[in-house]
């Protein structure tokens, strides 16, 4: 109990320090809660999906709430552009379906073919689109649309709507959820490519 103790306060400290030292980085000061993960997961279709990617893992909260809900022969391919947070995913999760790429979401064309698929089947994203300079989302929302396989799905978790605005000249409108029961509420976005 002590061990479990220690390493969310590990792990509250770092994604802490982090939010305030680099906030463009950061999409928020608190976690994704767990009914916000298995909302995120039921609309990503994760209990079928094989190819999966998450821009933005952080510390791995959200990461591992994602491995429960898929297949033992599923992937997830974690691109997170924070080195701290790379090393500390890479220490504290171990699950040999999880792949974790330093890169930025911009190049995720690349990074699918590198980990040797066709395209992905889904892809999440709690990144802060609405801190992030126009084109580098802009390049993120194509790069994403790319890498998708046709049926694929581009799913966003976000507090303001910048991601919707985005996305929908390139994916077409999206439907869209609420989660209420999270601190703060979220708003999760569901494109079909």
């Amino acid at each position: 109990m002590k061990s479990n103790k220690s390493n969310v306060l590990k792990e509250s400290a770092l994604f802490l320090k982090n939010a305030v030292l680099k906030p463009k980085e950061i999409a928020y000061v608190v976690p994704s809660g767990k009914r916000l993960i298995h909302s995120i997961a039921v609309r990503s279709g994760l209990s079928t999906a094989i190819n999966v990617v998450e821009l933005g893992p952080g510390t791995g909260g959200t990461t591992k709430g994602f491995l429960k809900e898929m297949p033992e022969n599923a992937i997830l391919c974690a691109v997170e552009i924070n080195k701290d947070f790379v090393d500390y995913l890479n220490k504290t999760i171990d699950d040999e379906r999880l792949h974790v790429c330093h890169d930025g979401a911009q190049n995720l064309t690349q990074i699918v073919k590198k980990q040797g698929w066709k395209y992905a089947d889904v892809v999440i994203s709690g990144m802060p689109f609405s801190t992030l300079p126009r084109n580098i989302a802009r390049d993120i929302i194509q790069s994403v649309y790319d890498s998708l396989k046709p049926g694929g799905l581009f799913v966003a978790y976000q507090f303001r709507d910048r991601v919707g605005q985005l996305a929908s000249p390139i994916f077409g409108d999206p439907k869209t959820y609420w989660e209420y029961k999270n601190f703060p509420p979220m708003q999760i976005f569901v494109w079909k490519k």
